[in-house]
């Protein structure tokens, strides 16, 4: 049997499940036969939920009119306001990020939604006239708004009602999943399926779950499908496998495998890929049809959760992945969100973007729908770092490695390269996809989270800018992407930099995964070297942070603390202390240099005249803080503001 292990972890098995039920007419009927990647078992299972949901289901006025009465509270007086500290301790307390330093100065002043004026009181008071109100720091201190250059938004939205989350951080234990996955029983209607997402065997003493632990420890009398946190396996009870048809003799589907235990043929009740997922979320969806409207109020909810983090600007890292019809909803959003956001638009396979975009050039200024904004095409060379399917150069580490992967021991590449073209269905190579968008204008982002399929990367970006050097970001003035940039080694980043290719590191593989990198997927020195960040800062390539939302919660400041600290959740243990960097370096990541990844910073990322007035405010001086030694819990948002407007408080009411 052949299939492909190729979508970047996390988001698209969910992306399939909920993207089938927002238009019936959107499933491919050979959809499985196709390539696939990280995403891909996200993507499957959000194609069989948007299909029966269209994009007016997603309450879009829920978002209005939640952040519209906080607008009218903060906006009754039309003239300059002026930030400032009367505290001998809090002198300059606006650090604004100018010229990719903290630069921080005595006042801010900011009018009409932008900046007026940043620097001492004095002149700052000269800028904003006589009309002018003051507020009055004292001891906290202002940080440019914090821009997050790739989560996803709608999978976000949908997995805060339609799923049960059981991510680690929500049941950090098999006995803890699997009392969340009884207590979610109580909430079903007969006939009803329980469906789940986020288990994570990596974080949690490598146990799979198994038909056996779901039917003995949750229900055998409830059908139960369990999608695994990278996106490329599921978990199904017997009443599941019974009710979808399948026994221990049902041939494997195309693009997939029902799991068995190879001693006795026995199903382990693991589904492999999404070929296998998509047998039992179709079924389950059907019958779930009437807990959709769950996902209504989720826009609503994650962008709350989103202001709360501080977040003013978000990047959508690939619309458009199953149907455009995810793009008209975030560009319906655009019009009401409190939150900045543009977007690219995923190229999965050859063609997909052009569903979207067309075949033409980029119109002046990009791709626009209501208040969206593409200028950007993305593209996934590989798969996930913890789920063994990242392109890596040497062998994964043995011991936890899946039997179900086929001894692809070095993960596998989503687009053919001409010494691996035997690795993907695809016929276009992924120079030829490249070579096509850069032609058109566009940006490109790519995902790469193995050295293996960054090298293909970034020798790709080399030939085209040598064959074609109007395309040379020296030349072109765009700035091109690789995201994650999980496994590396050094002269890869110097090269990103010297190619003037930008790269954006998913901090949660540091703080959440490190100790499974270390000690079961990759060991120890691969693992010291993920998400080089001070790498990053030795050859000055420009480097982000970023959440990957739903892969890990949206949560700026705590990708600063690991950056700075290098620490590892529950372990408490420091992973590549040769990688740390210092607080200035830290915020870059989610300030000014994501800015200019997004290809926004005229706009955002610092604190300077003329750009937006995008903020927060926090209870403390990140520059006095023990970073090596205490929790990023104890630094406070109290404040979220976006153009001028307070958008959220941690007071509640305004």
């Amino acid at each position: 049997m052949r299939f492909f292990h190729k979508l970047p972890a996390g988001p698209l098995v969910l992306a399939g499940f909920v993207f089938s039920l927002l238009s019936p007419s959107i499933a491919h009927p050979d959809h499985e036969k196709e390539a696939e990647s990280c995403l891909t078992g996200h993507i499957k299972l959000a194609e069989i939920i948007f299909g029966k949901i269209s994009p007016s289901d997603f309450d879009t006025e829920a978002v209005s009119r939640r952040f519209s009465l906080l607008e009218k509270r903060t906006s009754d007086q039309n003239v300059p306001i002026i930030f400032y500290s009367s505290s001998q301790q809090n002198r300059r307390p606006i650090i604004t990020m100018a010229n990719d330093r903290l630069s921080p100065v005595e006042a801010l002043a900011i009018h009409d939604g932008r900046v007026i004026g940043v620097g001492s009181l004095a002149t700052v008071r000269k800028l904003a006239g006589e009309r002018r109100v003051f507020h009055n720091l004292h001891k906290q201190v202002i940080l440019p708004g914090f821009v997050e250059p790739h989560l996803h938004v709608m999978l976000s939205a949908l997995l805060k009602g339609y799923f049960l989350d059981i991510s680690p951080l929500r049941a950090p234990g098999f006995e803890v999943a699997t009392e969340r996955l009884r207590e979610e029983l109580k909430t079903l209607n007969p006939g009803e399926w329980l469906i789940a997402y986020g288990y994570d065997p990596s974080r949690l003493n490598w146990h799979d779950l198994s038909k056996e632990d779901l039917d003995k420890e949750v229900s055998s009398t409830t059908p139960i499908i369990v999608i695994n946190a990278s996106g490329h396996l599921a978990y199904a009870n017997s009443l599941a496998f019974q009710e979808v048809g399948i026994t221990k003799d049902t041939p494997n589907p195309e693009g997939g495998e029902y799991a068995k235990d190879p001693k006795t043929g026995e199903l382990t009740g693991v589904l492999v890929e999404s070929g296998a997922i998509l047998q039992f979320s179709r079924k389950a969806t059907l019958a779930n049809l009437g807990r959709t409207g769950r996902v209504k109020e989720g826009l609503a909810k994650i962008l709350g959760q989103w202001l709360a983090k501080g977040l003013t600007t978000v990047f959508d890292g690939g619309l458009g992945a199953v149907t455009p019809q995810d793009l008209e909803t975030v560009a319906n959003l655009t019009e009401v969100s409190p939150i900045r956001i543009r977007a690219a638009v995923a190229d999965l396979k050859p063609g997909d973007a052009e569903k979207t975009l067309g075949t033409g050039n980029m119109p002046p200024g990009g791709f626009k729908q209501k208040g969206l904004v593409v200028k950007t095409i993305k593209l996934w060379s590989d798969g996930s770092t913890q789920g063994f399917t990242a392109a890596v150069k040497q062998n994964y580490l043995s011991e936890h490695f899946p039997a179900y992967f086929e001894g692809k021991k070095k993960g596998v590449l989503v687009w053919p390269d001409s010494a691996n073209s035997g690795e993907s269905a695809f016929n276009t190579t992924m120079y030829d996809e490249m070579l096509k968008w850069l032609n058109r204008g566009y940006q490109l982002m790519i995902h790469a989270n193995g050295d293996r399929a960054s090298d293909i990367v970034l020798g790709n970006f080399e030939k085209i800018f040598k064959k074609y050097p109007k395309h040379d970001p020296k030349r072109s003035g765009i700035i091109h992407r690789i995201e994650h940039f999980t496994v590396t080694k050094t002269p890869q980043v110097q090269k990103a930099k010297d190619l003037g290719i930008a790269v954006s590191h998913t901090m949660g593989h540091v703080h959440y995964w490190g100790d499974a990198f270390k000690f079961g997927v990759l060991g120890k020195e691969r693992a010291e070297r993920i998400d080089p960040v001070k790498d990053g800062v030795k050859t000055g390539a420009i480097y982000s942070f970023n959440s990957d939302s739903p892969v890990t919660d949206a949560d700026p400041l705590l990708w600063v603390g690991t950056a700075i600290s290098r620490r590892v959740y529950k372990s408490n243990t420091v992973l590549g202390k040769a990688q740390r960097v210092g607080l200035e370096d830290a915020l870059k990541g989610v300030t000014s240099y994501p800015a200019k990844q997004i290809l926004w910073d005229k706009e955002v990322g610092s604190l300077e005249p003329g750009k937006f007035a995008d903020f927060v405010i926090v209870n403390r001086d990140l520059r006095c803080f023990d970073w090596e030694q205490k929790s990023t819990d104890e630094i406070k948002i109290l404040e979220t503001w976006i153009g001028g407007v307070r958008r959220y408080s941690a007071l509640g009411s305004l």
